[in-house]
């Protein structure tokens, strides 16, 4: 059987004592297009991710739906159907920036308002870092997660961590 080799498997997780780096695996991640709502699911409004069921929805589109969930989740069953759905886990690597330095370290990067008013938890936003497209979502007060396409992941890491080195000491 053919394993999911990270796209960040040469590097190791930063840490410091403010802030901590490192890849976020153990997800799926599936694309739901032409779809308006998740059945039983609250409605999802534009930049705010709900969980579902163990999933974080996300609606990334008009009739787009991020579905993430555990490893080896498949959401087909009971969206079959429904929408056309597309597996994106192996197409994106999800990094994890966690520590109070963290909307700084971001907002050297992104054109988006990391004030704690302005992008609270549960808030996500597509956007770019270093000309590479990303989706930020907001877990907590000061932990973000980052969806890089896995082929601009080290990029994205290696960017993070040169951002981050203020905090490093």
């Amino acid at each position: 059987m053919l394993e999911r080799k990270s796209a960040l498997a040469s590097v190791a997780p930063c840490k410091s004592d403010l802030l901590q780096l490192s890849e976020a695996r153990g997800f799926s991640l599936t694309l739901a297009s032409g779809i308006s709502s998740v059945p039983g699911a609250p409605p999802l409004r534009m930049g705010y991710a709900e969980t579902h069921v163990g999933r974080l929805l996300m609606r990334v589109g008009p009739r787009q739906i991020w579905i993430i969930g555990p490893e080896h989740d498949d959401p087909a069953a009971e969206l079959r159907g429904q929408c056309m759905l597309t597996p994106l886990s192996h197409s994106r690597t999800r990094i994890a920036l966690e520590g109070p330095p963290a909307r700084t370290v971001l907002a050297k990067g992104m054109a988006l308002d990391f004030h704690p008013t302005a992008f609270t938890p549960g808030m996500f936003a597509q956007t770019g870092l270093s000309h590479t497209p990303v989706l930020v979502h907001c877990v907590s007060e000061d932990r973000f997660e980052i969806y890089a396409l896995r082929t601009f992941a080290l990029t994205v890491w290696e960017w993070l961590t040169d951002a981050a080195l203020e905090f490093a000491g």
